[in-house]
Formats: structure tokens, sequence, C-alpha cells
């Protein structure tokens, strides 16, 4: 699992197309919410494919699939509070038969 909460910490993110689609995010949502810090408002989770039991999907304000070209991820966001949110993200795997 990594977890966001700055800026810097994006590097640690190893796949290509994720890591542009999270720092975007976020350098947005910094400006929207006029704020110079990520954590103010929330973090980013990537968890890896294991770790599908951390993925609580009755827990998340609501869960979509994200293609990132040749990737795929279950993305939910989840709420802590009024001025904080978890976005959080499971590489899910193409099974071909």
């Amino acid at each position: 699992m990594i977890k966001v909460t700055s800026l810097q910490d994006m590097s640690c993110i190893t796949n290509d197309d994720l890591r542009m689609h999270i720092q975007e995010k976020a350098e947005a949502m910094m400006r929207e919410y006029q704020v110079e810090n990520l954590d103010d408002i929330g973090c980013f989770i990537v968890l890896e494919p294991e770790e599908f039991t951390d993925f609580p999907i009755s827990e998340m304000e609501f869960v979509e699939i994200l293609f990132l070209e040749e990737s795929m991820f279950l993305h939910g966001v989840r709420i802590i509070d009024e001025s904080y949110g978890e976005d959080i993200y499971l590489p899910v795997e193409v099974v071909t038969c």
C-alpha cells in the first residue's frame, strides 16, 4: 500500500498513468480548496492487487472502474469527515480465456 499525502509522495507510484492521473487530480483539488498542503483535504491510497480486502466498498461514497491506458483500477472515495477524504485505487487484473 502506498499512501500519498503530499505531491512529493507521488514518486512512489510506479504506474506512470496512475501517477499522472493522481497528480493532476491532487493539483486541481488543491487549487479548488485553496490549500498548500494536500493532507489538509485528503490523501490518495494505492493498494496492491492482493490487498483487495482493504478496499471497504460499503464505506465508499462511490465506486467506479477507472481505465487508464492499459491499466484498470477499482476507484473509490471514502469521506472521513466534512473536509477530508481518501481516494483509494485497487489495481484490477484483466483475465482473458
